[in-house]
């Protein structure tokens, strides 16, 4: 049986009060009667339900039991507080507590609830996932916004909504939902770098280097962050910026061929032909066979003879892709 506690009023009705006489007190004790119902909350009786009334000061419990028609009743409960606990197949386990009054018949209704599904073991998560691995963006949004509806206060649906939609290019909707999960859990590196990229992809560099940037703070080690956010500054044209940033990806992976040819576009941009030079040889080493490889050795020699001759026009483009795990 899944519980969790939870406190919920139950509610004490008196039913019949009994005039109690001085010199009969003890006896009418044994008339003191617990009554009441359980229910779901549609009202629908639950059968074999389990009620606990427990006092801890004196050490004393009484188990009572639901029949078909949700009903229990006790008769001689000693009055006293007693902390109540109802647990039920398939509900919530609720406490609570209630005074049972000396020669009182007491009735009590108590409604029970269903547990919350999980949005991790929804249907539509489990779904959108398997869409997403397939590459089917369009369904994969399509159930993940059916469950930031049910839940719209779940990270992760607002989160996968954002990726689906950022995979299938619609970059609008993939801010929002990223926005959205960033609101939700601001430490959440994963959806900071998501939302740089569907910000680059829109255009927007300078809110995608501040995304970018968060990001790294949250997690310092991530190669990709660092590559994404040279761009971004390249982008803008902070070239010592885009530089810096290229060199830490490398630094955190140095098989980063793609760091490495950015990296020599952003030192041509800030005439450091050496490290241009040295950057492209690298990335040959990485990629003999890339398509760009012929370019590249075009460009080493380019910049060997400028380098002879001090002519500083070189202007070249970078890669506008934005490298994805």
């Amino acid at each position: 049986m899944r519980t969790r506690t939870a406190v919920v009023n139950v509610l004490i009705f008196i039913g019949l009060a009994c005039l109690v006489l001085p010199g009969f007190r003890s006896g009418l004790a044994q008339e003191t009667v617990v009554q009441g119902v359980v229910s779901d909350e549609e009202g629908k009786p639950v059968k074999d339900a389990r009620l606990t009334l427990a006092d801890s000061e004196r050490g004393i419990k009484f188990v009572l039991k639901t029949d078909k028609n949700g009903k229990f009743m006790k008769v001689g409960i000693p009055p006293a507080s007693y902390k109540i606990t109802v647990e039920a197949e398939d509900f919530v386990t609720l406490e609570s507590e209630a005074r049972i009054r000396f020669g009182m018949r007491e009735t009590l209704e108590v409604k029970l609830k269903k547990p919350i599904p999980s949005p991790d073991q929804d249907e539509d998560m489990a779904a959108g996932l398997d869409f997403f691995r397939a590459g089917k963006y369009d369904q994969a949004a399509d159930r993940f916004r059916t469950v930031v509806e049910r839940y719209p206060a779940h990270y992760e649906g607002h989160f996968n909504l954002g990726l689906s939609l950022l995979k299938k290019g619609d970059l609008d909707g993939a801010v929002m939902a990223l926005e959205k999960a960033v609101e939700l859990n601001p430490q959440s590196a994963e959806s900071l770098f998501a939302l740089g990229e569907a910000y680059f992809a829109r255009g927007e560099s300078e809110k995608a280097e501040k995304s970018f940037s968060r990001a790294i703070a949250l997690n310092p080690e991530s190669s990709l962050a660092h590559y994404n956010l040279g761009i971004a500054f390249y982008k803008m044209g902070k070239n010592e910026e885009a530089l810096a940033a290229f060199e830490k990806s490398i630094a955190l992976k140095p098989d980063n061929a793609s760091a490495h040819y950015q990296a020599g576009l952003a030192a041509i941009r800030i005439q450091e032909y050496d490290k241009a030079i040295q950057s492209f040889e690298e990335f040959l080493k990485l990629e003999p066979n890339a398509p760009e490889a012929a370019q590249v050795k075009t460009m080493i020699e380019e910049l060997k003879k400028q380098k002879k001759t001090g002519d500083d026009r070189m202007e070249l483009r970078p890669s506008p892709a934005i490298l994805q795990d």
